[in-house]
């Protein structure tokens, strides 16, 4: 019997990260493999922490002009790199390993010469050129080419690379074109742990309009992008607070004179706790208005818990929801048009079902974790074999 191939997953564990973390965990018990998490976020030293404070040191704004001038990005992505070296190092005490799995390409920047030695996929959901879109000034944009040049270097190396979208490959395959034949589209898994039921729930609810409140949900921890403030105009300038109800989920700091009428913060909620699922079920539509988004996981979460979105027509985001199929997409920053989205789905039961019903049904197919693990299982085998061809 062929015994199980050794892969030790490495998550960056930043942000949004933090979720793909944790689904790899589900996903290597589906998949067959030995698998090895690395988080590395988690359990830092005092070492660790020494070392990421000191290349994470500021000689510049972070923000504006000359936001990153002083290459910053960079360093703390080395930072990860020799964050995931070391602890491949300490992980390979107790044996080695037949492939890497990377993600993001910043856990893999010190780690080039190792995948000459080790098969590797590397997993991205944006290119270094893409993130330095949102700087304000050339010259902030400028500051990323050491990323740019970096990344070039661990996709080259790389046996497969996994993009979490069309919009990313499109980049990658641009300005890397030697690495074409190795890239494949894999959504972001998401986990399959909402009720069905749910939606038929919401429904019920919304035949007694008249006395029951539709409920909106925000989501994001970064509330000035993520598309917030826009929200808040949206809610006042709708009046929509005389016949629904909005939750905030953010610790971002809020005046409470900011919230108008109707609109609840909520901080502290914790991913996949029972306050966090009695949030989604209570909502009756997902709005997050993102002004900057690489892709959107909470996006797939809202489409598994059945729910129609509303986001903006940027970057990934129109592959997670279809306009009018699943959701509604809005142009970013554009009030009046989030005032036309909100008002459409609080005013219609009827498109609230049609669309999340939609939504669930899509993400089922597309990025629950069976599906994720159908592909990248062979691309785990494929790599050992150095048999790899782009999807």
């Amino acid at each position: 019997m062929t015994s199980a191939p050794r892969v030790a997953f490495v998550n960056c564990g930043i942000l949004g990260h933090k979720a793909m973390a944790d689904v790899m965990v589900d996903l290597g018990v589906l998949m067959g493999v030995e698998a090895t998490h690395i988080d590395l976020s988690n359990e830092l030293t005092i070492g660790d922490r020494v070392i990421r404070r000191l290349l994470s040191c500021r000689a510049v704004p972070t923000d504006g002009a000359f936001a990153n001038l002083d290459l910053r990005r960079w360093r703390q992505e080395l930072n990860l790199g020799w964050l995931a070296r070391r602890r491949l190092r300490a992980a390979e005490r107790h044996g080695g390993f037949d492939v890497l799995h990377f993600h993001t390409q910043s856990a893999a920047y010190t780690n080039v010469a190792r995948m000459a030695r080790t098969p590797a996929i590397v997993s991205i959901d944006s290119t270094s050129r893409l993130a330095s879109l949102e700087a304000s000034s050339a010259a902030g944009r400028w500051s990323y080419k050491p990323n740019v040049v970096h990344d070039g270097m661990v996709f080259r190396a790389a046996r497969a690379i996994v993009s979490t979208s069309e919009w990313a490959k499109r980049d990658l395959v641009d300005l890397y074109p030697d690495c074409a034949a190795k890239v494949h589209v894999i959504p972001y898994p998401v986990r399959d742990a909402f009720d069905a039921e749910w939606i038929a729930e919401r429904y019920a609810r919304g035949g007694r309009e008249a006395s029951t409140r539709v409920r909106a949900l925000f989501v994001g921890g970064d509330f000035p992008r993520k598309g917030g403030a826009d929200l808040l105009d949206a809610w006042r300038d709708g009046s929509f607070g005389d016949r629904a109800s909005l939750d905030i989920v953010t610790d971002w700091p809020i005046a409470a004179h900011a919230a108008p009428p109707g609109v609840r913060i909520v901080r502290g909620t914790v991913p996949y706790t029972a306050g966090w699922f009695e949030l989604w079920r209570r909502a009756d539509v997902f709005v997050m208005p993102t002004r900057h988004e690489a892709f959107g996981i909470v996006y797939e979460e809202a489409a598994a818990a059945g729910l129609p979105a509303i986001g903006t027509a940027i970057n990934a985001v129109p592959e997670i929801i279809e306009d009018d199929t699943t959701g509604l997409l809005v142009p970013p920053g554009d009030v009046a048009a989030l005032v036309r989205a909100l008002r459409a789905l609080i005013d219609s039961a009827d498109l609230r079902r049609r669309l999340g019903t939609a939504a669930r049904a899509r993400v089922r197919q597309r990025a629950f974790p069976d599906r994720y693990a159908s592909k990248l299982a062979p691309l785990i085998h494929s790599v050992m074999g150095a048999d790899v061809h782009a999807s």
